[in-house]
């Protein structure tokens, strides 16, 4: 029987809503806004979801000597929901406000890729410290459980 690596779980997911957001990041390259908004709107519904079930049914159950505390998750979380928030609300302002002209586009560009940069940062290392700690802290049974059926928000399983 094969094995799966303790952070499968979380791999799956995090890889889920990374090819989200990089569907919207190519939207953004490529100036199309709109686009850009209705994959960034997929994605934020995903996220929402994905942290929703890590601080319910997973955080919870977090060890007592575990690497990190519940804590961390929960305050990195609501530091990613702000951040998502924000980011959203710069792109809603750009769909609704367009450039009216090549270099109002460019700097329209620029401007959401410098935003994504802070948000992609944060998700980075937060993904990383779930990898490499909480993945292995909690039964992989209890992990499998918190996960199943979890594709929403347009993300294919």
């Amino acid at each position: 029987m094969p094995t799966t690596p303790a952070s499968h779980h979380f791999e799956r997911q995090h890889e889920r809503l990374d090819a989200l957001l990089h569907a919207h990041l190519l939207d953004v390259a490529g100036a199309d806004f709109a686009s850009a908004l209705q994959h960034l709107q997929r994605w934020h519904q995903g996220l929402q979801e994905h942290i929703a079930i890590e601080n319910t049914r997973l955080l919870p159950h977090v060890p007592e000597g575990a690497r990190w505390a519940a804590r961390v998750y929960l305050l990195e979380h609501e530091r990613i929901a702000l951040l998502a928030e924000e980011y959203r609300e710069r792109v809603q302002a750009v769909v609704q406000w367009p450039p009216q002209d090549e270099p109002g586009r460019r700097r329209s560009v620029l401007m959401l890729l410098d935003a994504a940069h802070a948000l992609r940062h944060v998700l980075e290392h937060h993904h990383e410290r779930e990898h490499a700690a909480l993945a292995h802290e909690l039964p992989q049974d209890l992990q499998a459980a918190a996960w199943q059926g979890v594709g929403g928000a347009g993300v294919p399983e």
